[in-house]
């Protein structure tokens, strides 16, 4: 009897750029850039996580994301046209830089 062994495929990682703050951190392609930046010690202004509230509200300056559901009136159709995302919502799929835009960033 042959046994096989399947091993998880590791996600992918990308560079994060807040340029902010000046730093640059991993985030893999299965969690958030909010959950990538707590995780580096990065003091990343959040309320929610959930995509509600806004606070992290970020300026996508370079690189493309996939957003996870969030409330409309956190983030609107205007909003992400005009390059705004939310951190908490935001799986990068490639190397990105942001700028902090919400509470604390400006």
């Amino acid at each position: 009897m042959r046994r096989e062994t399947l091993m998880a495929r590791a996600p992918k990682t990308f560079q994060v750029t807040i340029r902010n703050s000046g730093q640059t951190i991993a985030c893999a392609t299965d969690r958030t850039i909010l959950q990538a930046a707590i995780a580096a010690g990065v003091d990343y202004p959040y309320a929610c996580a959930t995509g509600n509230c806004a606070t992290c509200i970020s300026r996508l300056e370079d690189g493309k994301v996939s957003l996870l559901p969030h409330a409309d009136a956190a983030l609107g159709k205007a909003q992400l046209k005009s390059g705004l995302t939310l951190a908490c919502r935001a799986r990068p799929r490639s190397d990105v830089t942001v700028n902090l835009a919400g509470a604390g960033g400006r």
